[in-house]
């Protein structure tokens, strides 16, 4: 599995932020967890009779005076004192974060002064969904929007089966909220995970999404006669009483119907999700066919083989027998003729 993905291209959409703030060497720095409420209130002591501005950033005025100027209810002032101005903030959002200053109103001079930056823990409330469907040799993406602060990396993974049959995540290199994959082909198809992480509690949101790729059937037909060996060829020639059993081999995604035809009559046929094969019991000749269950591979799922067992016995028995696989996407098929051995 792991040189597999070395056939899938991935790009990489990368967010950038910039925080750019201006601030005194007097402001007192305060670091908070978004969702909860300011532990401690942004004090503002001034002296009775005096006005004061909150503003933020320098350019947002929160209170003039005992006044709120702002529309946000979350932000409140002490008014239960004349010589304190504290300014209590519930809630705590993104946009929060920023600088705080306390201002006297007449004079513009600093009385108190706040840098408010936020941490929160990782979070991935939007991605791609748990199964993406694509089509082999298309372009898909796989995203993960992370939220936390400050805002995470999300680092992507694609998961791999080791020889002992363990599954496991493997670091693939990619960094960004969205995987592309250029071209996609089977070897693509696995279950990728995105772990959002950013230093904060040493948290990490991880989201599991699976890459279905579809494609058309590959069929094979394996030959044995009697008791040799299976052989792949494109006929056999054989004797009355010969027995023979052909194996169709399928590699498809997804798989809706696989059946056996001796020329244009249909042998049987298995349907996907169906226990067992069907048996096309309008053909009189049928009794000489065998139909044996399918076997599936359970290391690879997507591959299953449909045996056909019989007798070389009337003259229709030499003919030319075909699997045919449909699905989704189309239909495709492999043959082998049956010829009378020359003496």
């Amino acid at each position: 599995m792991m040189n597999a993905f070395l056939k899938c291209s991935f790009w990489i959409i990368l967010n950038c932020h910039i925080y750019h703030f201006q601030l005194s060497r007097e402001y007192e720095l305060r670091i908070e967890e978004a969702g909860s409420d300011l532990v401690n209130p942004f004090r503002c002591d001034i002296k009775k009779g005096e006005e004061i501005i909150w503003k933020k950033d320098n350019i947002e005025v929160i209170f003039i005076g005992n006044a709120l100027i702002t529309t946000d209810k979350r932000i409140t002032v002490n008014k239960d004192s004349s010589t304190d101005r504290s300014l209590k903030i519930r809630n705590l959002k993104t946009y929060d974060e920023g600088k705080y200053v306390c201002r006297n109103r007449d004079t513009q001079a600093i009385i108190s002064e706040y840098h408010l930056i936020l941490k929160a823990i990782p979070e991935i409330p939007r991605y791609s969904g748990d199964r993406v469907n694509v089509r082999e040799h298309d372009t898909t993406h796989l995203w993960c929007n992370a939220t936390g602060i400050p805002q995470p990396t999300v680092t992507w993974y694609a998961m791999e089966v080791t020889n002992q049959q363990e599954e496991l995540f493997r670091d693939i290199g990619i960094r960004g909220s969205m995987l592309g994959i250029h071209n996609v082909s089977r070897f693509c198809a696995t279950k990728f995970q995105c772990r959002a992480t950013n230093n904060y509690r040493d948290k990490a949101a991880v989201q599991n999404i699976t890459l279905n790729v579809k494609f058309l059937p590959d069929v094979q037909i394996k030959t044995k006669l009697n008791e040799g060996n299976f052989k792949v060829v494109s006929s056999f020639a054989g004797k009355r009483a010969d027995k023979v059993e052909l194996v169709c081999d399928v590699l498809a995604n997804p798989l809706t119907t696989v059946t056996w035809y001796r020329d244009e009559v249909e042998i049987g046929r298995y349907s996907s999700g169906e226990t067992k094969p069907k048996r096309n019991d309008k053909d009189t000749n049928n009794y000489v066919y065998e139909l044996s269950n399918i076997q599936i591979n359970q290391r690879e799922p997507r591959f299953l083989s449909f045996p056909l067992k019989f007798t070389l016995d009337a003259k229709y028995t030499f003919s030319r027998y075909r699997c045919v696989v449909l699905n989704e996407l189309g239909s495709e098929e492999n043959s082998v003729n049956a010829v009378p051995k020359q003496n």
